[in-house]
């Protein structure tokens, strides 16, 4: 697919992977939408990079809020027309007790029902043109990568691995399905770390360094380039997994 003046939208997209994804779009010379919830500062910065390269707008909307996604998507179809590319990267990571109710219904929401709404209102437009879902999961949403102090982050970006595999078998070549999982990514949450920390997570990795958030959106234009490409999970984790999670 060529990305020239494809609209694209970007969910949490106001720092971090989300900001990267929607710069990289730019670059190609797409059409980008900047969805965010509470950062409008950090969303307006992403507008000023993606304005360097193309066009675009930002969109406040809190995507755990079912009517709010669906105002999001009637405010850009009547002022923009129809979405073909849509980025489901909202979604933030909060560590817990595994029987902590409403941390489950937290990320729950935040991070796979968001997604779901988002991909409910992609689909419900008739056009016959090809479109892309492209899902931003996580190693931890692997099994043999899960993460035990993050329960519910798991378990829900599972679900979003899970659900970008099976949607893919449902439509086809009209709809392709793919999904990045992110390992440890240099992100503005990782500044609240202790140095202990962040040496143990780097660690982790077999190519001794944070990934990018370039490095992952470079994985998600890919995606959205190659035509040959539905219900795969691109993993780009510097190796973490090929080694002992801690």
């Amino acid at each position: 697919m060529d990305l020239k003046n494809k609209r694209v939208l970007v969910t949490g997209a106001s720092s971090g992977i989300g900001a990267a994804i929607a710069v990289s779009f730019a670059q190609k010379g797409a059409v980008v939408f900047i969805n965010y919830r509470g950062n409008e500062k950090g969303a307006q910065a992403t507008l000023a990079e993606v304005e360097k390269y193309s066009s675009g707008r930002v969109y406040q909307a809190d995507l755990t809020q079912r009517d709010k996604i669906k105002e999001m998507f009637s405010e850009i179809r009547s002022a923009y027309g129809d979405i073909d590319i849509l980025v489901n990267n909202a979604g933030d990571a909060r560590s817990g007790q595994m029987f902590d109710a409403e941390l489950w219904d937290y990320e729950y929401n935040s991070i796979f029902l968001s997604t779901l709404h988002a991909i409910e209102d992609f689909l419900a437009s008739d056009t016959e043109a090809q479109r892309k879902i492209i899902n931003i999961s996580s190693i931890y949403g692997a099994l043999h990568t899960g993460n035990p102090s993050h329960y519910q982050y798991s378990a829900a970006k599972a679900a979003v691995s899970s659900l970008t595999c099976n949607l893919a078998k449902s439509f086809g070549n009209k709809v392709l399905v793919n999904a990045v999982s992110p390992g440890y990514t240099w992100t503005p949450v990782w500044e609240k770390a202790t140095e202990e920390r962040r040496r143990k997570v780097v660690g982790t990795t077999k190519i001794g360094r944070w990934i990018e958030p370039r490095e992952i959106a470079h994985a998600v234009v890919f995606l959205a380039e190659n035509d040959a490409m539905t219900g795969q999970i691109i993993t780009v984790d510097g190796g973490t997994s090929i080694m002992q999670m801690s």
